[in-house]
């Protein structure tokens, strides 16, 4: 089973989330109001790629802003444990970049290769805005909703949103600028703190071992009184 990837090589959160954890809705974010969107800005301004983070299938591509959703061809393993299939949405490649790739309904993306990039479809700066849902992949694949963002318009979020810092497993080579501070699972730190605990067990059955060995030696110094 495949483990769902984080997709850049540089993390970078410009926007985060525009809800609270306790699912009211947060009016403070730009364009994300009432969603779980990020827009992810790579190394810097400049256009960097986005890599397959497991097996997917290209099912719509839409609009002046070159929306693209994506499913997972399998179940994969998420961050948080819970195997899933996915369908992930990305905005703004563009439209070079869109047709060197052969983005189009039916197109498969195998882990790793090269399926989306940062752009600026839709008259914006260079960046990927990014969505995660439960697949499959239904109707258009998103929904309006009845929030209005700070621009006056009505937001539109994948259907069955999930959050991204749940889903996604950030690499040990993934260099992070900027979190957005959420709780990613990052594999080197996780993988030390289940290190550390690991060598404090360890300690914990040696020392154990030698309070058996010297009770041991202790009732055969007793039996010889």
């Amino acid at each position: 089973m495949q483990a769902c990837r984080f997709f850049m090589e540089y993390m970078r959160v410009t926007q985060g989330y525009g809800r609270y954890e306790n699912g009211n809705t947060d009016y403070t974010s730009y364009s994300h109001t009432g969603s779980y969107a990020l827009d992810m800005g790579g190394r810097d301004t400049a256009k960097d790629w986005a890599y397959a983070p497991c097996d997917v299938v290209v099912k719509r591509v839409y609009g002046e802003y070159n929306a693209v959703w994506f499913e997972t061809l399998e179940e994969v393993l998420c961050a948080d444990g819970k195997k899933r299939k996915l369908v992930f949405m990305m905005l703004h490649i563009d439209n070079e970049d869109k047709q060197a790739l052969g983005i189009q309904p039916g197109k498969v993306f195998r882990f790793g290769e090269r399926f989306y990039r940062e752009g600026s479809a839709g008259e914006v700066g260079n960046h990927i805005h990014m969505e995660v849902g439960l697949a499959p992949f239904t109707g258009t694949g998103w929904q309006k909703t009845t929030v209005k963002d700070r621009t006056g318009n009505y937001v539109w979020k994948i259907n069955n949103q999930l959050k991204p810092d749940e889903i996604f497993i950030v690499g040990k080579d993934v260099i992070i600028m900027n979190d957005g501070g959420y709780d990613w699972y990052v594999e080197d730190k996780r993988d030390d703190k289940i290190s550390l605990l690991q060598k404090e067990n360890d300690l914990l059955k040696r020392q154990l071992n030698e309070y058996e060995q010297l009770i041991v030696r202790i009732e055969a110094i007793l039996d010889t009184l």
